[in-house]
């Protein structure tokens, strides 16, 4: 038994002695990768390491240069709000967040439930803020690293409740009258077949109330209601759902339960603080040039307890360190428990007019299929916009926009 346990630890030392030390100033690229690979396997969550490993730098296309963490605060006024409301917050006996206003509900969460509502894209600010715009912005779709086709479209979300930089603070008069927390809509500008292709969404306060969502077919001139589940269909064949938007757009709700699998460190892309033009290499494949730095994160599980549903649960990873809950990436698991789709966000920007403006979006988003290793990447870079309600928020608006 000694001498079986002396020849193991003869054969496992020389890859403890050599294996690469993940750190700033360290760069991963294609030649030295797998000095590095026990660490990156540790450090990615499984669908990145399909994405960016596999994909990324086996073919070449990217590297991973390794920088030093650095930390930045949500808005001025996401902050003022945050600690004006503290403590006013409780969860109610169906799930329910009571006496939000604007703000983080819980600043250190004791519990998976109260992160769930702190990350949750209805009331963080982690990557959408007050008024939001992509106009335009690029999504392609690739299946491995072979570019299929391309999409262009403009896309808007105003926050009806829970407003801290733009006025009306805290909330718009639909959100007293009528329960509105957002509204958010897209229309497709090209390419010409699918040109006008549209969808609206108004999402409401009450758990227990079904948002509005509607879409405009161009093809048959058909305006369509669309069901709980027509926001999981794939958007044009893309591997990107309504429900996946911001990575957990799916309404919270009593049948889920929520638990908080693990905290600790993991690679994330860079937060940066200006805007990074032409990351994304579309004649390569679905990945961004970006650098890397380490951040410790929740693993939050939400198992959604609805077999009707497209998926039985989604893994989040949430940023532990900020006030805003930034969620970096998502896993969803189907019905039978298989890794099935993911999204990851390549980088995250802290806004470069941080004056009365300021706050946390997104540059980029990658949207896969883990089990056919389809991608659709997304070239975007929201921000701050002042638009007329009735031009984006109606689909006789969002048609005007493609003439």
């Amino acid at each position: 038994m000694k001498k079986v346990f002396l020849i193991t630890i003869f054969i496992l030392l020389p890859a403890f002695l050599f294996a690469g030390v993940i750190k700033p100033g360290v760069v991963i690229t294609k030649e030295n990768y797998k000095k590095y690979l026990s660490e990156l396997k540790r450090l990615f969550p499984v669908s990145t390491k399909i994405w960016y490993i596999e994909i990324g730098l086996k073919n070449g296309i990217v590297t991973i240069p390794i920088v030093k963490t650095k930390y930045f605060t949500p808005s001025k006024g996401y902050m003022k709000a945050t600690k004006k409301y503290k403590g006013k917050c409780k969860i109610g006996p169906k799930k329910e967040l009571i006496g939000w206003i604007a703000g983080t509900p819980f600043p250190e969460p004791k519990n998976a439930l109260e992160l769930a509502w702190d990350a949750y894209p209805e009331i963080s600010h982690g990557t959408s803020s007050d008024d939001t715009g992509l106009n335009p912005s690029w999504f392609g779709l690739y299946s491995n690293v072979r570019f299929e086709k391309y999409f262009i479209w403009n896309h808007f979300k105003k926050k009806y409740m829970g407003r801290t930089d733009n006025p009306p603070i805290p909330q718009m008069e639909e959100a007293l009258t009528k329960g509105i927390t957002s509204k958010e809509s897209f229309v497709i500008v090209e390419p010409f077949d699918v040109k006008g292709f549209s969808q609206l969404r108004i999402r409401y306060w009450d758990i227990g109330k079904p948002d509005d969502a509607y879409a405009y077919i161009p093809a048959l001139r058909r305006l369509r209601r669309l069901t709980g589940l027509d926001v999981c269909d794939p958007l044009l064949g893309s591997d990107a759902m309504n429900d996946d938007f911001e990575i957990w757009r799916q309404k919270l709700n009593p049948k889920m339960d929520f638990k908080i699998l693990d905290t600790r460190e993991f690679l994330v892309p860079k937060t940066y603080t200006k805007k990074i033009e032409g990351q994304l290499l579309r004649k390569q494949g679905p990945c961004f040039q970006v650098e890397w730095e380490l951040r410790p994160l929740f693993v939050l599980e939400i198992k959604i307890n609805d077999p009707d549903y497209i998926y039985s649960k989604r893994v989040l990873f949430i940023d532990k360190k900020e006030g805003n809950y930034t969620i970096y990436q998502g896993e969803f698991y189907d019905q039978r428990g298989r890794l099935w789709r993911a999204c990851v966000y390549p980088s995250i920007a802290d806004e470069f007019h941080r004056g009365t403006t300021g706050h946390r979006n997104i540059y980029g988003a990658v949207y896969m299929n883990c089990i056919t290793r389809h991608f659709t990447p997304m070239d975007i870079w929201p921000e701050f916009i002042v638009y007329n309600p009735e031009k984006v928020f109606t689909i006789k608006g969002l048609l005007k926009r493609t003439h």
